[in-house]
């Protein structure tokens, strides 16, 4: 396993932070959000420096927060009728990994430069920070935001309403599936391979 002694002290860092701040209980942390997505990973950001995903790209600022967004994900996925049932919960993005863009390639949803397919087959590795790198990050989310839209404009254009049954994280664990179920043929398309501890 990669990064396994970095892993082993956020892990560390994670507990200690969870017992001093929230009585070691993550539930706590869940009701200080006021079943606010947004205010829930924000506070994970704020309180779990590993959970801080920021890079910079052309002289901006941007944050990807994957990890925050699978655990305010999780938590809804599990209580939508409880302590997880947020308000906002289609303001979260797709989860920005390195596993989504394959299959997004895949479907022509994105597509890669010829320089970057290359590099890709051959398995070279990214450098975390890349410019190509955070482009691909970058570019996935908003790939599934504009899928979310076409289906929302369908279900639209049809007289219907989605009563929030569409959103970007079920969108994100639809194509998580799809690409597990359909890995034989996407053979020819490389994943990106970067060694950090945000994927």
């Amino acid at each position: 396993m990669p990064l396994t002694e970095e892993r082993h002290r956020i892990l560390n860092e994670t507990g200690k932070i969870l017992l001093e701040k929230f009585g070691g209980s993550f539930l706590n942390c869940v009701r200080k959000s006021e079943k606010s997505a947004q205010k829930l990973i924000h506070l994970v950001v704020e309180s779990f420096p590993s959970y801080r995903h920021v890079t910079q790209f052309e002289g901006k600022r941007i944050s990807f927060y994957k990890r925050a967004q699978i655990l305010v994900a999780d938590t809804w996925s599990l209580e939508r009728k409880g302590d997880g049932c947020f308000k906002d919960i289609s303001s979260i993005t797709m989860f920005t990994d390195y596993g989504l863009p394959q299959v997004l390639v895949y479907l022509g949803a994105l597509k890669y430069s010829d320089e970057l397919l290359k590099k890709l087959f051959k398995g070279e590795m990214l450098s975390y920070r890349d410019k190509q790198e955070v482009e691909i990050r970058g570019c996935s989310p908003w790939c599934v935001e504009l899928i979310r839209d076409c289906l929302l404009e369908l279900i639209g254009k049809k007289g219907k309403k989605s009563n929030g049954e569409i959103n970007s994280i079920l969108l994100d664990y639809y194509l998580w599936d799809y690409a597990h179920d359909h890995r034989e043929e996407r053979k020819g398309i490389s994943f990106p391979h970067t060694h950090c501890i945000y994927y």
